[in-house]
């Protein structure tokens, strides 16, 4: 008989014993399925399904779950966290979803994101909120957050998440796993979607070592034909990073908390031979949520073209589809070329430096109800980017980023630092982040455990 505490194990050892006949997929399928019934997070949502369970394969019978955004299969509804696409009909397996069926992964169902995606707390009318596993009057995060929630309660191993502003490392850092978001192009986006909010919108999963990220990473990545491909520069082992580091915000306040986690990180790549730098706030990054906000808008338009549903949709989210209804084909192109010139000078306020260390968020997971959707957009994109303002800057470059936890804060809650790169630096962004990882365990700051 399969032994629970084998789902514990990294990826790569779970798949091992996979093959080797010392575990059984199905059983670890119905250990995920049993611990799923138990949850009392809402991580997971909508109908479970009867995988097809593989015995072979890089990540053969690992349970896994998919986010409810983006990821489109063959057996399950994507709803995208709306009323207004309650009744939708599966279109099929997404180019990734394909691959990690492939590679031998046992899909199970579905996890929590707010309204399309749109907030970095999971909180959405269509399923209910997403509750931190730490502390249930806290915030899982988000728009990851149910996927973020699920492997830090032990679900499942990993978790396919998206990210176009943060989403994968935000909820990572609030429940103290790991999030990684890699280069734009690095993973296939296709069929249904190919340039999903103009380049900004990244697909991977949640995981709880950068280990097992990595070993994800090196199974699913590479884009599927006529997909755009960016370039992968792979990293030496004896090779030392300059490395800038971000504290203060631009829009608000850093809780020192949060702020000292990532200096403490910082010196501790000082001391394993890594060149330090200090920066200041990054100025253009103010300029960000603006910008988000248009192209936002006109995705969302595109996609909801029927006013009729608009009663359906939260008040927030109801009034970006409308401002995207409102903008012409010039309007919008005038915004592309923003988040262009915006990417460029991110890119070139870095150009010193191969990465930036900073602290995930500004403060810590919000209180359930605190960051609302029954307000005027411009309200909650302020107080988005005043909890977040440090991540959604690697979305509009492009570039790779990942979350990495550093222990908790005095409140017991996870905290988490980000280290970031320019598009193609997966490999070094993941060699130091097992370094970070490697100090915080030495330095006794262990990551969130299961509860």
């Amino acid at each position: 008989m399969t032994e629970p505490g084998i789902l514990e194990l990294s990826l790569a050892e779970i798949a091992a014993a996979v093959r080797a006949g010392e575990a059984d997929g199905r059983e670890l399928a119905s250990v995920a399925r049993e611990r799923i019934a138990r949850s009392r997070t809402g991580a997971v949502v909508g109908r479970l399904v009867e995988p097809v369970v593989s015995s072979s394969g890089p990540l053969a019978g690992i349970p896994t779950l998919l986010k409810d955004l983006q990821a489109d299969a063959a057996d399950l509804p994507l709803v995208r966290g709306s009323r207004a696409f309650a009744e939708a009909t599966p279109r099929g397996d997404s180019t990734l979803v394909a691959r990690l069926r492939s590679a031998g992964a046992s899909i199970l169902g579905r996890t929590n994101t707010p309204e399309f995606g749109l907030n970095l707390t999971t909180e959405p009318l269509q399923w209910g909120p997403t509750r931190n596993p730490v502390d249930p009057q806290r915030s899982a995060g988000g728009s990851s957050g149910g996927a973020a929630a699920a492997v830090a309660e032990g679900l499942v191993p990993f978790a396919h998440a998206t990210d176009s502003g943060g989403s994968i490392r935000i909820p990572s850092a609030w429940c103290g796993v790991v999030g990684f978001k890699p280069s734009r192009g690095a993973i296939p986006a296709g069929p249904y979607r190919l340039d999903d909010w103009q380049g900004m919108s990244h697909e991977f999963a949640i995981t709880r070592t950068v280990a097992d990220a990595a070993y994800l990473f090196r199974v699913v990545r590479g884009p599927a034909p006529g997909e755009w491909q960016p370039p992968v520069a792979e990293l030496p082992g004896s090779m030392r990073s300059r490395v800038g580091v971000v504290v203060s915000s631009p829009v608000g306040e850093v809780d020192p908390v949060w702020a000292g986690a990532a200096a403490a990180a910082a010196t501790t790549l000082r001391d394993r031979g890594h060149e330090i730098v200090e920066l200041g706030p990054v100025g253009c990054a103010t300029r960000i949520g603006p910008v988000f906000g248009r192209v936002v808008a006109a995705h969302l338009a595109r996609l909801l073209p029927d006013p009729s549903r608009d009663r359906l949709l939260e008040p927030a989210v109801a009034e970006v589809v409308q401002l995207g209804r409102s903008m012409s084909a010039a309007q919008f192109i005038e915004t592309v070329d923003e988040l262009h010139d915006l990417g460029r000078e991110l890119a070139d306020g870095f150009a010193d430096v191969d990465l930036v260390l900073s602290p995930t968020t500004a403060v810590g997971a919000p209180a359930i109800g605190e960051v609302r959707t029954d307000r005027p957009s411009v309200e909650l994109f302020r107080d988005i980017f005043r909890i977040s303002p440090f991540a959604a800057m690697f979305n509009v470059t492009g570039g790779p980023a990942i979350s990495v936890p550093w222990g908790r804060g005095p409140d017991g809650m996870p905290v988490g630092v980000q280290l970031g790169a320019a598009p193609g630096q997966d490999a070094r962004v993941l060699s130091v982040a097992l370094e970070i990882e490697d100090a915080a365990a030495a330095a006794g700051h262990s990551r969130a455990s299961r509860p």
